[in-house]
């Protein structure tokens, strides 16, 4: 089953410096190590729209937000 490709544009640059996708969670930089992170930066992340946490992967949307 082909998988539709993410809108987000880091899945295709040549540089980018974070290690997670935003939009979909998958691994778009390898170099850069995840990191656990404290509630506090998971909430900013969501109240900037973000479904996945940039730095450990971990999803940040609420089961039954209507995302």
């Amino acid at each position: 089953m082909l998988r539709t490709r993410c809108p987000n544009d880091n899945h295709g640059r040549a540089v980018v410096t974070v290690r997670f996708c935003p939009n979909c969670g998958m691994v778009v930089n390898e170099s850069i190590l995840a990191k656990n992170c404290p509630l506090e930066t998971h909430a900013r992340r969501r109240r900037g729209r973000n479904a996945y946490c940039v730095d450990c992967g971990q999803g940040l949307l609420q089961e039954g937000s209507g995302r």
